[in-house]
C-alpha cells in the first residue's frame, strides 16, 4: 500500500506509537513525582518532565502527543496541565513530523538545530500561554502579569529541555530519529 505524499502526517495511532507515548508519558509523570521541581508561585512549577513530553510527542506523533500530555498532566494541577499539555503534545507531535521530513537529506545536525530553535517557541508561544490562560482564569490573576512572572521563572526549565532534547535529536541515528508509524 503506497502512502499518499500529500498527507503530512497520519492521525492514526499504531501500537508502536502507543507504547512510545505510554513510556514517555509515564517517565514524565514519574519525573513530577521525583520532586525535581522549582516552585514559581501561584501553584506553578518548573520541572524537567518536558524533556519526556517533547520527545515523546515527537516520536509518537500527534495522537501519541495527546497521550503523553495526558499522562504528564494528570499528576499535578490537572485542570491546568491536562488541556495545555494535551494540545501542546498534539501540535508538537505534528511539528516534529514536518521538521523530520524537512530535514531528510540535510542531516541530523540540521534537524537538531531546527529543533533547538523551536523549543523556545514550544514554551513561550504554545505551552506557557495555554497553561497561563487556564491558570489566570481559575486563579483570578491577570494573564499578562502571571505570564511575565512565570516566563522568567521557567527559563531554566526551557534551557534544560532545549539542551537535553537537542542533544538526543543530534545523537540519534537517522533510523531512530524518525517519528514512529
Amino acid at each position: 500500500m503506497r502512502k499518499d505524499p500529500s498527507r503530512i502526517f497520519s492521525l492514526r495511532l499504531s501500537l508502536r506509537q502507543f507504547l512510545a507515548a505510554l513510556s514517555f508519558g509515564t517517565l514524565a509523570a514519574l519525573t513530577l513525582f521525583s520532586g525535581l521541581a522549582v516552585p514559581l508561585g501561584h501553584g506553578l512549577m518548573a520541572e524537567p518532565s518536558e524533556v519526556f513530553v517533547t520527545l515523546g510527542a515527537a516520536f509518537s506523533g500527534p495522537i501519541g502527543g495527546i497521550i503523553v500530555g495526558l499522562l504528564q498532566g494528570v499528576v499535578y494541577a490537572p485542570e491546568r496541565n491536562i488541556p495545555s499539555h494535551v494540545l501542546a503534545g498534539f501540535l508538537w507531535g505534528a511539528w516534529y513530523v514536518v521538521l523530520y521530513r524537512w530535514s531528510l537529506g540535510k542531516g541530523r545536525w540540521a534537524r537538531a538545530a531546527l529543533w533547538a530553535a523551536s523549543v523556545p517557541v514550544y514554551y513561550y508561544v504554545l505551552l506557557l500561554p495555554l497553561h497561563i490562560a487556564i491558570a489566570s482564569a481559575t486563579l483570578g490573576v491577570p494573564f499578562l502579569s502571571l505570564f511575565l512572572e512565570t516566563a522568567e521563572g521557567v527559563l531554566p526549565e526551557m534551557v534544560c529541555t532545549l539542551l537535553v532534547t537537542s542533544a538526543v535529536i543530534a545523537a540519534l541515528p537517522e533510523r531512530w530519529a524518525a517519528p514512529l508509524e
